[in-house]
C-alpha cells in the first residue's frame, strides 16, 4: 500500500511539471551570465528582433516575449544569422533567456526576456526528435562553463 501511494504521488508531482512552460536548462554548457530559465511554446509573432512563444494548455494560455541578444547562429544558405522575423509562425521554439532590469528614459523599472539561444522541437509542422536537437546561441558571449541544473 506504502508503494502504491509513492507511485501516485510522483505521478501527480511530475505531471504538472510535464506540462509546464517554463523551465530549466538541460545540463550542459552556457554563458556565465545565463540563469537557467526556458520558456516552451508557439511563435505567435515575430518582427524586429522580437518573438512571441505562446503555450496553451487546456484553454489557458500563458505569452512570452523575447528579444534576440543577436540573430542566432542557424545555418543558412545565405550565411547570415536568423532574426526573429525569421522565425515561421507556428513552429515550436524553447528559448533560453535571462530576464533583465533596464531604466526607460522615465526613469521606470522595465523587465525585458533576453534571448541568449534557441532550440527548435517543431520545424516545418513536423516534431524534432531529441536526439536531433541542437541548441542555436543568440549571444556573443563565448566562454562557457558546464552548469548543471
Amino acid at each position: 500500500m506504502r508503494d502504491a501511494l509513492a507511485v501516485v504521488l510522483a505521478v501527480a508531482f511530475s505531471v504538472p511539471a510535464a506540462l509546464a512552460q517554463y523551465g530549466n536548462a538541460p545540463n550542459n554548457y552556457y554563458p556565465v551570465t545565463y540563469s537557467g530559465a526556458t520558456f516552451t511554446g508557439t511563435v505567435s509573432a515575430n518582427r524586429d528582433d522580437q518573438v512571441t512563444l505562446t503555450f496553451d494548455n487546456k484553454g489557458k494560455a500563458e505569452t512570452f516575449v523575447g528579444r534576440l541578444e543577436k540573430s542566432c547562429a542557424v545555418p543558412s544558405k545565405s550565411g547570415r544569422g536568423m532574426t526573429a522575423a525569421d522565425f515561421p509562425l507556428g513552429t515550436e521554439v524553447t528559448a533560453f533567456f535571462n530576464r533583465e532590469t533596464k531604466k526607460k528614459s522615465d526613469g521606470e523599472k522595465a523587465k525585458e526576456n533576453v534571448i541568449i539561444a534557441v532550440t527548435f522541437d517543431s520545424w516545418n509542422g513536423q516534431k524534432v526528435t531529441e536526439d536531433k536537437k541542437k541548441i542555436f546561441w543568440c549571444t556573443d558571449h563565448q566562454h562557457l562553463q558546464f552548469k548543471t541544473w
